[in-house]
Formats: C-alpha cells, structure tokens, sequence
C-alpha cells in the first residue's frame, strides 16, 4: 500500500529472474486450471469461519468441510490464513492434480500471511497440507466457484482502481464503516485490496458487509498484522444494500488502507462483466529502480477478456516499496495510487489482483515501483470474459473490414461529427418508419456473427448482422445496417454495445436495431458515449439504455434524436427483477451528465408479435424512466420529441444519491394513451419524489393533439407523486 520497512526474520529469496522472460508453470507450481474451468461464475457469502487456529506439522494435511456448499460447486474462493510458522513452508488448499499457484500461500517464522486463495472442493471439502515445520492456520469463506452454466450467480465486473481508504486509524476493537463511491447497479460485493501499516501490536483485520453482525465479523479475518511491517491482501466481500462495507482492527491501533479492484454484480445486470476461465502461465519482468514502469504481456488471453486475476509475487525488493498495476496504455494517476502487492526485503511476497487489460491486443498490464527496485513475477490465474463474447468473434483490426467475407465495409475514414446542434432538428417530421432505421430499398451484404470493434475509426455500413456488435474503441461509425443479434443473450446487453471504457464518439445512423430472437435480455442501443441518430428499434425490452458503470456520476455523452422507438418485447418473467414482469422503457437513464435528446418519437406500446405478450394492457411501459439507482443524472436536456402510452409517458425518481435537478425538459408532446390506473386517472408525466426538480416549468410541453400546455393536477399531465 505504500513503502514498507525492514522486516524481521529475513529468509533467502531466489535469485532475480531474467527480465521479461516467460517462467514456464512448473517453475512457479503445479498448474491445473479446473478450480476455474473453461467458465465459471461465484455465488459470493458474508465472510464465514471455516477454520479455527489448528495447528499442522510436516507434510501433515487436514480436511475442512465447508457447509452450505451448492451441488454444483467446483471449487471455493477462501482467505487462508498461515501463522507461527516453526520454517520457511507453504501451505496448500488443493490436492494432487488440483493444486495452482493460486491455492497456495508461502510462509516464514515471524511473519504471518493472509491471502485469497481459490480450493477445488471434493466431496465437499477442501483439502490442506503443509510441506515442513509446524505451522498454525485459519480459514474464511468469501465465495463459492460455480459453472458458468449455473443458473444467476453473480459475474465480475473490471473497474479501474482507486484509493477509497487512505491511513484511516483504527484503535484496538475499533470498527470504520467505508461507504464505496461509485457502485454499479446490480452490485453484490466488492474485490478490495486491504493493507495496514503503523500497527503496534501483532492483531488481524477483519472485512465485513456493514450489515453483517459484529460478533460474527471478528470471527473472521482479512489479514494479520504484524509492526514494523506494511502488507495487504486482496479479499471478496460482500456489499450491503447502501454499498458499504466495515472494517474492525482487534488489538493495539494500526493506519488502513482499501483499494478497489472490481465488483461482482448479480448475473444479467450488466453486459460488461463476465464470468471467469481458467488460465496458467507466468511473466517475470524487472522494475529496475523506484518509478520505473514495465509493461507485460499475459499468456494465453482468450478474445473478449477484459480482466485479469493474477498473482503478483515479488522474488526481489531493494527496500520497501509499492507496486501498481495498471491496464496497459490506460495508466491513469488514479490507477498508480493503489496498489496489488507490498514487496518485503529478504522476503517472497505475493498476492492476488483483479486488473484490467489493455494495449492494442487488450493483453497487457502495466507494473510500477513507487519507492524501490524488485523483481516481479505475475501468473495468470483466469480472465473474466463476457458470456456474449465467449466464443471466438471476429475483431476489426487495421484491416479494411471488420471480419472475413461476406464482410461490413470498414475503414478510418472521417465520419460525421457525434455531437449535434443544441436544437431538435427533425428531419422528415414526426420519426417513424418512413425516416428511420436502415433506408428504404437499400441492398445490404449479409453477416453472421458477433462483431467486435478494437480499432479506432471503423465504419460498418450497408450491413444485415445477424450477431451482436460490441464497441471497444474510440470514433467508431454504424450506419445504413440492422443488428439482428446471433440469439437470444444471456445477460442484460444491447444488439450494440458500447460499455467498454475504450468506447467514445461512436455513431449510429440509419440503423435498424430489431432482435431476431427477442428475450428478457435483449436491448436496442446499451452504454455511453454514443450518438443515435434516425434509429429504429423495436422488439427489445429497452430501446436505449444510458449509464457509464466506469465512471459512475460523470459524463455519459449521449445525444439521441430523430429516432423512433415502438412495439417493445413483453415477458411476465424477468430474471433482471427476481422474475417479474419485464420493465420495458424507450429510453432508460440510470447515471451520469451530459446527454441531449430532441426530435425522437417514443411509443412505450408492447409489441403483438413479439414477447410472450402476457400483459394486461399494451402500454406497459415508459417512454423515459429516470432511475438513477447508478449514479446522479443531471444536465440532460429533453426538448422536442413525441411521447405517448406507458404507465407513465415520462417517469422521474430518486434514489440512494438523493435529490437531483435533471436539466431542461421542455417543449416535448404528449399523447393519451397511457395506462388506466383507475377512475380514468393516467400518467404523462410523473415526478415520483419531491427532489427531482427542472430547469424549467414542466408546463412548457405540449399536447401532441394540440389542445395546449400540459397543467399539474389529477388528468391534466402532469403529476407529484402517486
């Protein structure tokens, strides 16, 4: 977490390897991949004591039987705990062809270590093994490893890190609740990197959901602490339901540390995490004096992965210091304040990191030194690979076209500017099927499947894609095509995606976004940064879904206009919302600032020929719903368009971030068909808390009938409240 001094009990340490070498597996440990498999999802746990303080002597094993275990699990996230080690030993949480470098921890005497480790499970117990000395350990379970098949779970979803905790001093039996910024929707638990420094007493930390019983808290423990010593450990923890997690030191005081890492998310609410494959393989490299930055490739990245959990493990350190890792070419000063690993001279030192990728190839990481020298070895445990992008798909690269014959024309071209006039410009009247979506009587060249975009300035046109395209680069163009997607999904995305960080100044023109299997997971345009522009969705269960889940609360720069939504896909059963009814909307804005909207006819009408067209009533839906249940919304500006049915046309709320002013929303034209909530009483539109305000009198829209301004009060438009 920062320099760390000098430590007691120095033991030798292998000798430096050759700088940016490939270590074969073997060289590390035994490999074998199977904990994680070819793709596997958690089911995360309040921190649970598996273990007490037992005691284990040379080459002795013991068996830990975990409770609760799901049939299905293959394996356990736990934090194991070495201490009063009599020699130099290791202790595994595996067996036989199940061992990895990420199911064992290196101990020495006068240092006790806590690391995240990953314990196949058989016969629904893992089992230990010590390899000389005695030594005591503990075990906490965080989570349970389950085949990606499984039914919901919960997938991980890469953030950039950040310090969330610096020095917080925490006294003996002391206990700090830690509100983290940013969480995403959807969020379960949080991956944090925990050190301490300054400790005066040999004690532990423990990490817990803030709503998890004290009592059953400090039964647990994250890490230990010893004076004179700086370390950190990476821990799984679940979040309660404000996004909080607290922190108990239990003897003398000590200085703590957190570093976010990434989150786990429950399955579906988001496109850009993803579940994890299995990897092995290491790269040693050399950080040569303090400041000094290298940049490694990783072994074996799959297409589409996005993260990487690694262990980062220090051979050599000239003196204390701290090491960050960073996704390559995306080193940001945010990212080099935290840290993954506190290197100890005289000692071996690793951890677990969850880190993004980056780098033209989306292979890298980038690794500094803060204060010293160290030599640097980092393996490959898995990566975290979206569940639409599992199989090998097509990636436009500097070639002219994204993809082999038959092909979408792609080129780097100049491309019309993203960012409109700050007025409604509709052209051709009201949107609808006659000026939106992919022009009449054009001929376009078929393409089957998914399409992912990592080259700057593509441009897709004149296309019939059946598969889904996903954005991970800047100024990135789509135009004259419709997106049918390559089936039905299996997580809460869009026939385009632009969710990735990489993903900036993307337009969408002239397309038709119209799934060809339309289901509960399926949206029309999902993310930030984009411009949709005489677009025609349809059959999807949101036509445009706005939030930036990597840089919640800032800037999501979304102009929609002259596009027309319509006829969305209905399911009574929607695993997004514990298996209700589908909650269908035109547009959708969960965070962020700066977005325009102007000239678009929103119809939040069901579709009769799509869904399972199980409603009471067509106009189930909304044509806007703001729920910032994401991030604070605000500097939005709303003006010109045509809304009509839903339970409420236009539908604005809170949430946890409290009171918002959402911008201007003016000069827009209602109609009348929305839902009979009884009596005849109907919703244009509906300000459910008192918080949300305007930037203008909400009177200055319209009619579309053209009978005058919209008036509050019961029928007359406008509505506070229920």
């Amino acid at each position: 977490m920062s320099t760390a001094s000098a430590s007691p009990g120095a033991v030798p340490v292998a000798a430096p390897a050759a700088v940016g070498s490939v270590v074969p597996a073997a060289s590390v440990s035994a490999e074998n991949t199977s904990a994680l498999g070819a793709g596997s999802v958690l089911t995360t746990t309040d921190p649970t004591r598996l273990l007490s303080r037992t005691v284990l002597g040379p080459g002795a094993t013991h068996t830990v039987s975990v409770p609760g275990l799901p049939g299905d699990a293959r394996a356990v996230v736990v934090n194991l705990t070495a201490t009063d080690a009599s020699v130099p030993t290791t202790v595994t949480a595996c067996s036989g062809s199940g061992c990895s470098v990420g199911s064992a921890v290196s101990a020495r005497p006068g240092m006790p270590v806590s690391r995240q480790v990953v314990a196949p499970v058989v016969n629904g117990k893992v089992s230990l093994r010590n390899s000389a000395g005695t030594v005591s350990v503990f075990v906490d379970l965080s989570a349970y490893v389950r085949p990606a098949s499984t039914q919901g779970g919960e997938e991980y979803l890469p953030t950039p890190q950040r310090r969330v905790l610096s020095w917080q001093l925490l006294g003996a039996r002391g206990t700090s609740v830690l509100q983290l910024p940013d969480v995403p929707e959807g969020a379960t638990a949080v991956v944090l990197d925990v050190g301490y420094s300054s400790a005066t007493a040999r004690s532990f930390l423990s990490v817990c959901p803030a709503d998890q019983s004290a009592t059953t808290c400090v039964r647990t423990s994250a890490i230990q602490t010893v004076p004179g010593v700086n370390h950190s450990n990476s821990v799984v923890v679940p979040v309660d339901a404000a996004g909080r997690v607290k922190l108990y030191n239990d003897a003398g005081s000590v200085r703590v540390n957190a570093d976010v890492q990434g989150w786990y998310v429950a399955r579906g609410s988001t496109d850009v995490g993803g579940e994890l494959v299995g990897a092995s393989g290491a790269i040693a490299t050399r950080l040569a004096s303090a400041g000094a930055t290298r940049t490694v490739t990783l072994p074996g990245v799959p297409a589409g992965a996005s993260s990487a959990v690694i262990v980062v493990r220090s051979t050599y350190a000239a003196g204390g210091t701290g090491v960050w890792a960073c996704p390559a070419a995306a080193v940001v000063a945010q990212c080099k304040t935290a840290s993954v690993l506190n290197p100890l001279p005289g000692y071996i030192t690793d951890n677990v990191a969850y880190v993004e990728l980056g780098g033209s190839k989306g292979n890298q990481i980038t690794l500094g030194s803060t204060t010293a020298a160290a030599d640097i070895t980092v393996s490959a445990l898995g990566y975290t690979i979206h569940a639409a992008a599992a199989e090998p798909t097509p990636e436009p690269e500097p070639e002219p076209t994204p993809t082999a014959s038959p092909k979408p024309t792609a080129s780097a071209s100049p491309k019309p500017s993203a960012s409109p006039s700050p007025t409604a410009a509709v052209t051709g009247g009201k949107p609808g099927a006659s000026n939106t979506g992919v022009p009449a009587g054009l001929s376009l060249k078929r393409h089957d499947g998914d399409i992912v975009v990592t080259q700057a300035g593509t441009v897709i046109e004149n296309m019939d894609i059946h598969g889904f395209i996903t954005v991970r680069a800047p100024d990135v163009t789509i135009r004259r095509s419709i997106v049918r997607g390559s089936g039905p999904g299996t997580t809460n995305m869009g026939l385009v995606n632009c969710n990735h960080n990489a993903c900036s100044n993307l337009l969408v023109e002239d397309v038709t976004l119209a799934p060809k299997q339309p289901s509960v997971w399926l949206n029309g345009l999902f993310g930030h940064d984009y411009t949709a522009r005489r677009v025609n969705t349809y059959h999807v269960v949101d036509g445009f879904q706005i939030h930036n889940v990597r840089n919640n609360g800032g800037p999501v720069n979304v102009v929609i206009e002259n596009s027309w939504c319509h006829d969305m896909s209905y399911f009574h059963k929607d695993p997004n919302h514990d298996n209700t009814e589908t909650h269908n909307d035109c547009i959708q804005i969960q965070g962020g600032t700066n977005m325009r909207i102007t000239g678009n006819n929103l119809e939040s009408f069901m579709a009769t020929q799509a869904g399972d067209q199980n409603y009471d009533a067509r106009n189930r839906g909304s044509a806007l719903m703001v729920t910032p249940n994401a991030a604070p919304v605000s500097k939005v500006t709303m003006t010109g368009n045509w809304l009509d049915g839903g339970y409420a046309s236009a539908y604005f709320s809170t949430s946890k971030f409290g009171a918002m002013n959402f911008g201007t929303f003016s000069g827009n034209m209602f109609g009348r068909n929305q839902y009979d909530h009884g009596r005849g009483s109907r919703y244009q539109i509906r300000i459910a808390d008192s918080g949300v305000t305007f930037d203008n009198p909400l009177t200055t829209n319209k009619w579309a009938d053209g009978s005058g301004n919209l008036a509050e009060g019961r029928d007359a438009g406008i509505r506070f409240g229920s």
